[in-house]
């Protein structure tokens, strides 16, 4: 199973003024906002800020606006498993619990760490897995009998590529825009990877112009990201670039939330043939993630979300 304790990372709500966070509030109990007529307030922010005292002005200020983000989704997520009478007992968290301190200690990466210790440093704790853990179970029971087998089966006709190992290897050269905040600075971003690309397009080998303009690590290997699945840790705008993609092509400019990217793809290995039965797991728990990500969106549309400046 599962858990929520990232979905913050993979489903980023963007519903207030990005500079309303920023700084603290000597108010503990001050208001930051409702969501559905329920109050997060900066008490509730501080105490998971926690983890993060160590960080500069700008990184903290980020890492509070996504702090913010997961408890508006935890929020959502609690309102609506109480209307939908979604019960979960305290034994049902424990076992999950248990079964993760197994895995834990049965890993051979992991098992000198407690769970304690691998939350903390992801900027989490107990409670908050158990919360994200009793989500989970609730949200599993709601979608138990929607995802049938065929449902289940359609779902894997529509997504094959999610389960036949294709795959592509990819470079890429990315203009970081984390920490702008003006329009005019990601318009000139926005220029700079243009002007890249019109080098590119001019002859300019794709390894060398990595190395000397991207921002990322990757960047001293000429770019080169190796082979990344449909499924993975990328942004969506990225991955669907990449396999939209001849070998040799270079997109145009891609932006994701880390800046804009200019994605090569050196070379392709075709999915194999796979059958429903083969991976009939993989897909329920697909199809339970897309399920679940589609109800945190209409969750969020429909939710009365009011930011108190």
């Amino acid at each position: 199973m599962k858990y929520l304790v990232t979905l913050s990372i993979c489903f980023v709500l963007t519903i207030y003024a990005p500079d309303v966070f920023s700084g603290e509030n000597p108010n503990k109990n001050s208001l930051i906002v409702t969501v559905n007529g329920r109050k997060i307030t900066q008490e509730d922010v501080a105490r998971r800020m926690e983890s993060y005292k160590n960080l500069n002005i700008e990184t903290l200020d980020t890492v509070r606006n996504e702090i913010v983000d997961q408890l508006i989704t935890d929020t959502l997520l609690e309102d609506f498993i109480d209307k939908q009478g979604l019960v979960v007992s305290q034994d049902e968290i424990e076992s999950e619990v248990s079964k993760v301190r197994k895995n834990i200690a049965g890993s051979g990466e992991m098992n000198a760490q407690s769970l304690e210790k691998i939350l903390i440093a992801v900027g989490s704790n107990l409670d908050e897995f158990k919360k994200s853990v009793k989500h989970s179970i609730a949200l599993e029971k709601h979608f138990r009998n929607k995802l049938d087998d065929k449902t289940l089966e359609i779902f894997f006709e529509e997504n094959k590529n999610l389960f036949n190992d294709e795959s592509v290897r990819v470079s890429h050269i990315l203009t970081d825009t984390n920490g702008m905040k003006t329009q005019e600075e990601l318009s000139q971003a926005l220029k700079q990877i243009k002007d890249v690309k019109r080098e590119l397009n001019q002859g300019a080998p794709f390894e060398e112009m990595a190395k000397k303009y991207s921002h990322c690590p990757s960047a001293i290997r000429g770019g080169d990201l190796g082979y990344i699945q449909r499924k993975g840790s990328f942004a969506k705008q990225f991955l669907d670039a990449a396999f939209s993609l001849k070998e040799g092509e270079v997109s145009e400019p891609v932006q994701t939330e880390y800046g804009y990217h200019l994605i090569k793809v050196t070379d392709k290995k075709e999915g194999v043939k796979v059958s429903f039965k083969e991976v009939k797991e993989r897909v329920r728990q697909e199809a339970l993630d897309s399920s679940i990500l589609g109800l945190l969106d209409s969750l969020k549309k429909d939710a009365q979300i009011v930011v108190n400046k």
